[in-house]
């Protein structure tokens, strides 16, 4: 399942962490999205997209038990067979 993070906000390129501006309005599975709840009330006002970012990363399905860092990265961990790794992405939707 995909997860998306809602963010209110300008596109610039900053992360929405670091970015004073920036309010973070749903964190969850897309699935999970549902219109008539409180916590999504702001989607009733039409809201238009300004940016849309898809992030993908890449872990070994065992890094906690073999003490490898959660994101694959080549240049630093050694190269697994792909059935041993896992695919995550996540999306940034960016609204005003």
């Amino acid at each position: 399942m995909d997860r998306i993070r809602i963010i209110q906000g300008k596109r610039g390129n900053r992360d929405p962490e670091h970015d004073p501006n920036a309010k973070i309005l749903f964190c969850d599975y897309m699935g999970s999205l549902q219109y008539a709840d409180a916590e999504t009330e702001f989607l009733t006002r039409d809201p238009e997209v300004v940016r849309m970012v898809a992030h993908m990363e890449i872990r070994h399905k065992k890094f906690r038990d073999r003490g490898l860092m959660p994101p694959y990265e080549p240049e630093v961990t050694r190269m697994y067979e792909f059935k041993d790794l896992t695919i995550f992405l996540y999306y940034d939707i960016y609204i005003q």
